[in-house]
């Protein structure tokens, strides 16, 4: 049983297709089949149900793929403990962030980071927040950002900077409007396991009869872009980061609207590294490249 083979079994799974994981690997797709072949044979098991449509694990598989996760991820352990002895100032991290910071606040801080360590490469993955988390807890990431805090026993998670979510919609609308107002506007929400859709719907819900099921939703986007303009374009209102639409305010392309009664909804980014894993020294400067960062937008 070899970690290659491992690497090779787990990329299938992720990526649901042999085509694309050995794309991804640099390997053929014959070798992939092979490798999966070889697996199979160690174990004397099948671990893989391959269709002309799908790929899915069997049982054997499933119960491989919560080992492999493990070992693979051990094994990235112990090459970045030795890098983070040695110093190294080349390599790769993989970072990841929730769809806000991912967007508007690691660029520049990479930007920076960049020019201390050009020797560094680095892997930016752009998801909502429950599959940073996951990542993080299955050893993919070497940091993260996210927009909310997740109970869980594998992850540390360090406040960075605070956030308030905005009501905004079309020029032509009122910038105050009441609460039954705006039960009865339709309203763009983010889709399900988004930080930005879970802090404002826990706000609401805070509220007598703001419940989602009695809001006018007409749709359900995955990207703040789309939302905006959605919202220009007079499809809606929608929930969003003043992070992401601040210009568009002040340049009069949307509108910020009060709702009486609601008060302001705020919330937290938060930096997030797994417990007990070596931190590269690379890692250690973005951090400290997010802290003096972090201070600035203080003043």
């Amino acid at each position: 049983m070899e970690l290659r083979l491992l690497e090779t079994f787990l990329k299938i799974a992720e990526l649901k297709s042999f085509t694309r994981a050995a794309d991804e690997l640099c390997i053929t797709q014959p070798t992939a089949s092979k490798q999966i072949v070889d697996l199979e044979n160690f174990f004397n098991v099948k671990l893989i149900d391959r269709t002309k449509r799908t790929v899915t694990l069997t049982k054997a598989g499933e119960i491989l793929h919560q080992y492999a996760l493990e070992m693979v991820s051990l094994k990235k352990d112990t090459i970045d403990a030795i890098a983070s002895f040695r110093g190294l100032k080349r390599g790769k991290m993989t970072l990841g962030a929730s769809t806000i910071p991912g967007i508007y606040i690691m660029p520049r801080l990479l930007s920076d980071f960049k020019k201390r360590y050009e020797g560094i490469k680095f892997e930016l993955i752009i998801a909502d927040t429950k599959e940073i988390v996951e990542k993080m807890e299955n050893g993919f990431l070497d940091f993260g950002i996210v927009g909310s805090r997740t109970e869980t026993g594998k992850i540390d998670f360090k406040k960075l900077i605070d956030d308030t979510i905005v009501f905004i919609g079309p020029p032509d609308l009122p910038g105050r409007i009441t609460i039954e107002q705006f039960r009865q506007t339709p309203l763009i929400a983010r889709e399900r396991g988004s930080a930005t859709r879970n802090t404002v719907e826990s706000a609401l819900t805070r509220i007598r009869g703001l419940d989602r099921d009695r809001l006018n939703i007409v749709a359900e986007l995955s990207d703040n872009e789309a939302i905006k303009q959605a919202v220009m374009s007079g499809m809606g209102t929608a929930y969003i980061s003043s992070l992401a639409v601040g210009g568009l305010i002040r340049d009069g392309m949307v509108k910020k609207i009060t709702v009486e009664g609601l008060p302001e909804i705020k919330r937290s980014f938060f930096a997030i590294t797994r417990k007990g894993k070596t931190i590269l020294p690379q890692v250690k400067v973005l951090i400290e490249i997010i802290d003096k960062w972090r201070k600035h937008e203080k003043k």
